[in-house]
């Protein structure tokens, strides 16, 4: 009788530290669902954003015939409200695509890309903008 009582006592004691090991892998990492992202534009002015690997990225593409231009590429944080990215340089002729990565991005927050190119002579500038990612 003593025999059957330590090996419940036993099982038990297993099953418990089985299952809370369990709870403990469970809750060991949070993972960030995202939602939306993609692409907007034309076929010579796109901007994207996306979600992976705990990062927001913003791209973005364009394909000139000349390069006569200056291109600033920015990642909106719309829940912080101002800009979470933002690099100016010189375009390029031909396909090219320019990514920045966002590497501390906030949980619940809404971020959207835009590429802004500013042509020589021109007042204001041409732009682009992807769809909203809710990180």
């Amino acid at each position: 009788m003593f025999v059957n009582g330590l090996r419940k006592a036993a099982a038990a004691l297993v099953g418990t530290a089985l299952a809370t090991g369990i709870a403990l892998a469970g809750s060991a990492g949070t993972a960030v669902a995202s939602s939306g992202g993609g692409c907007g534009g034309t076929a010579t002015e796109q901007a994207c954003v996306s979600a992976g690997n705990g990062q927001v990225t913003a791209t973005a593409t364009s394909n000139f015939g000349n390069g006569n231009c200056n291109e600033e590429v920015i990642l909106w944080d719309y829940t912080a409200g101002g800009k979470a990215l933002d690099t100016t340089f010189p375009c390029h002729s031909g396909p090219y695509s320019f990514t920045w990565t966002l590497t501390d991005p906030t949980a619940g927050h809404d971020y959207k890309a835009e590429v802004r190119f500013y042509w020589p002579g021109g007042s204001g500038y041409d732009y682009q903008l992807s769809p909203d990612l809710f990180y």
